[in-house]
């Protein structure tokens, strides 16, 4: 008989009470399971030897047996449950918690890892949100832009340094004047669906794409992209561009169909990475393997992230760039790059985010602070009294003090400053990111110790860039974040250069500066040497009091034995493509 047929006959015991002796006979056993004496019997040897309860039958006539029930009809419904979650049977698993949404969640947390089924290797991961519609031509929020590198491919990738590398081109190459880009494709590209990728289809993604406003202003050089040959794209610029290569590594230049980019809602995608998307729905996302990826293979099977309420999000496996994991107790750090394959089984890795949290303080609202009144709300919201707060209101998370945006850059240190009248009202603006909404509220709390009431207003990311681009941003205060992709030396630059939020933040005047700048880092630097030269660009942020710096978040990947040598990528997710099991 299956568990769950015997899990309706043991529901019919627990009444007589649990972990206790209980002095029956076998004829009341049966008449309890409304079956006959002898098929009670069997029933009871059968959970018997699963361990869910203890029986000693005695012989002779009225002779009172010892039954002892070991479990909770809750607790068998969890084991029974977990087993068909790690069997990847979650519908059923579900029903048998009677739909119990929260019983449901905690058996995600405590089943997080890498389980082999029937022989392929799958890991379940658990998120504080939903996942949005996966496509690298929106505006996508950090943990988005991870998924797209899981599920997309570029025409080129680089690395830390700034250095390209191979991917769906296999070869290119840049004129002495920087005004031609030349990209030779691997042959037999497939997307996921099967549709070639040729150079005609990256000449048509491109030719969409320049049409987009959010591509409009980094292609605005670009004069055309040709397909000379099915295997080489042509681009050619009106000004030189001697980090395209960089550019075109970034997510949001990931090759899709061109038909995929429009504004429709399905969570529906053709992708071209290591990862297609199987099932993408509001309470989970299901990857699995693409056997045609170009490169090696991914030595995950599948992969399920399921959405969980944050506040359950304790105790798991595996956590992900969750505030304060950093403080948990009997477990070893390790930088992404070391090898972990003999590592301690409790073991974390941590490492300092490329980017950095930051007050904005926006200078086109009618009630815009002047630069002295800037001045001096910079020298009383600094990292150190921000950080003190956030330990006062129990709200601190994994973090260090910042100095500049990048934790790489020199310190910008400010002299003293003298006392300025600031407003009685300051309103804030945040995203919903609980890092940022702690430092609003620790924002809030200290204005309110000088006698001024603040008011938080927080948006969904896409709604305070959407803000940001219809001049309809009205707070005083912004307080946000910039987050460097893979691809930091590129990633570096158009996070400035097309960074909604901030410009219009700055000012039309500062805007326009910035941008010249930039322009210029393009047309005369090579790729490696980017993030040296937008460092001065950087530091005149803070010099000119356009911002605070506040925090570098600190990422943590915890997992306790359940994955080999998984790295923490920069978006603090595990390196998901390259976990396998000894088993």
């Amino acid at each position: 008989m299956s568990d769950l047929n015997l899990l309706r006959y043991y529901a019919r015991l627990e009444p007589l009470g649990v972990g206790e002796t209980i002095k029956t006979a076998l004829p009341h056993i049966a008449e309890r399971l409304f079956t006959s004496h002898r098929h009670a019997r069997n029933l009871l040897n059968q959970m018997q030897q699963l361990e869910w309860l203890s029986w000693s039958p005695k012989v002779g006539r009225n002779q009172r047996s010892a039954l002892v029930l070991n479990l909770t009809l809750s607790d068998l419904k969890s084991q029974l449950a977990s087993k068909r979650i790690l069997q990847g049977k979650y519908e059923l698993a579900l029903t048998i918690l009677d739909n119990d949404q929260k019983a449901f969640g905690r058996l995600l947390q405590s089943t997080s890892g890498a389980t082999l089924r029937e022989g392929l290797l799958h890991i379940q991961l658990t998120y504080k949100r939903s996942f949005e519609r996966l496509v690298p031509h929106q505006l996508q929020r950090s943990s988005e832009r991870y998924l797209l590198r899981q599920i997309y491919c570029c025409l080129v990738s680089s690395d830390s340094e700034g250095h390209l590398a191979p991917e769906l081109a296999h070869h290119w190459q840049c004129d002495d004047n920087g005004l031609q880009w030349t990209f030779y494709l691997r042959p037999g590209l497939t997307f996921h669906n099967g549709a070639p990728i040729d150079a005609d289809s990256i000449v048509s993604l491109f030719a969409k794409l320049s049409t987009l406003p959010n591509y409009r202003s980094e292609l605005t050089h670009l004069v055309s992209v040709s397909s000379p040959l099915t295997n080489k794209v042509v681009f050619e610029f009106s000004k030189p561009d001697l980090g395209f290569g960089g550019l075109v590594s970034d997510v949001k230049y990931a090759i899709q169909p061109t038909s995929q980019v429009n504004n429709a809602n399905h969570f529906t995608i053709v992708g071209s990475g290591a990862f297609e998307v199987r099932e993408h729905q509001d309470d989970r996302l299901c990857l699995q393997a693409f056997d045609r990826y170009y490169g090696c293979r991914a030595l995950t099977d599948q992969v399920t992230i399921w959405k969980l309420n944050e506040k359950e999000l304790t105790g798991r496996q595996i956590q992900t760039n969750q505030p304060g994991v950093e403080t948990g107790n009997g477990c070893q750090y390790q930088l992404s790059r070391t090898n972990i394959s003999h590592s301690h089984p409790n073991t974390q890795q941590s490492r300092i985010e490329d980017g950095c949290m930051f007050i904005l303080y926006n200078q086109a609202t009618e009630k815009a602070l002047d630069e002295k009144q800037r001045r001096y709300l910079s020298s009383l919201l600094n990292p150190k009294c921000v950080y003190h707060q956030l330990e006062l209101n129990q709200t601190l998370f994994g973090c260090e003090e910042a100095q500049n945006i990048l934790p790489l850059w020199r310190s910008v240190l400010r002299p003293q400053v003298s006392q300025a009248t600031l407003p009685k009202n300051i309103n804030i603006a945040v995203y919903d990111y609980n890092a940022l909404n702690h430092c609003a509220f620790a924002v809030k709390d200290i204005l309110a110790k000088m006698g001024i009431k603040a008011k938080i207003n927080t948006y969904s990311y896409r709604q305070l860039n959407e803000l940001a681009q219809a001049s309809q941003l009205k707070e005083s205060l912004v307080i946000t974040n910039i987050n460097l992709d893979d691809n930091r030396h590129s990633s570096a630059f158009y996070n400035l250069y097309t960074n909604p939020v901030l410009h219009y933040c700055i000012g039309q005047q500062a805007k326009q500066w910035l941008v010249n700048s930039l322009e210029q880092i393009r047309e005369h630097t090579p790729l490696t040497q980017y993030l040296d030269a937008i460092e001065p660009i950087a530091s005149t942020f803070i010099h000119q009091y356009w911002l605070t710096p506040l925090f570098h978040h600190r990422q943590t990947l915890r997992f306790h034995g359940v994955l080999n040598n998984v790295e923490l990528t920069n978006w603090g997710w595990p390196d998901i493509k390259n976990v396998w099991s000894t088993d």
